[in-house]
């Protein structure tokens, strides 16, 4: 019979995998409103007023319909927006990429441990591995995500009252904070499967 701390592993897991996904395809890890027509080829996303993701940005967010009209891909006139971006920028794409394949590897592997035993292997310290690693992969991606953009481009916890122009971290930004925090959760977690596991050999 499976434990209750398997169980609630892979809960984790599973919280953890749907937010990396969400923060990883959402257009909100920045919000910039007003910036200068001056400052507009510099800024991070080559937009004054938009909401800036990973792989996309959207002017004034998502359409009263939910489509994405508004938006324009990076990847979009051939790779206009992408060259431009700084190679720090392209390394946070690069990580949130491993994380979600990382993530989704340890829900998997999760799910599969719960209808199978294998008594010379263990698929929770498998899962462990890999959920170990995705909270590895957040923790640097956020962390060079969010100094860099301080940094570079001014940008902002939260807005401040007398500024009209707006430079904010948006919530797909902390969407990734939280599924970092999930996945170190995860991560004890599976530590303490694994030693269960270890006491029964």
């Amino acid at each position: 019979m499976t434990s209750c701390a398997v169980i609630s592993a892979i809960v984790c897991v599973l919280i953890t995998t749907v937010a990396v996904i969400v923060a990883f395809a959402t257009p909100n890890w920045v919000k910039f409103e007003n910036l200068p027509v001056v400052d507009q080829p510099d800024s991070l996303c080559d937009c004054a007023n938009c909401e800036c993701g990973l792989w996309l940005h959207c002017l004034g967010g998502f359409t009263d319909d939910g489509s994405i009209d508004n938006c324009r891909w990076f990847f979009s006139n051939d790779f206009r927006i992408e060259k431009k971006l700084p190679s720090w920028f392209k390394a946070v794409q690069g990580l949130m990429s491993c994380a979600v394949a990382t993530s989704l590897l340890s829900l998997l592997i999760g799910l599969f441990s719960l209808c199978c035993y294998c008594r010379s292997c263990s698929a929770h310290q498998a899962a462990g591995v890999f959920i170990n690693l995705t909270f590895l992969l957040l923790a640097v991606a956020v962390a060079l995500f969010g100094a860099k953009s301080h940094l570079d481009y001014d940008i902002e916890v939260e807005a401040s009252d007398d500024s009209q122009v707006v430079s904010i971290f948006g919530w797909s930004f902390w969407v990734a904070v939280g599924a970092g925090g999930m996945a170190l959760i995860s991560s004890v977690l599976y530590i303490c499967v694994g030693r269960k596991d270890d006491e029964y050999v």
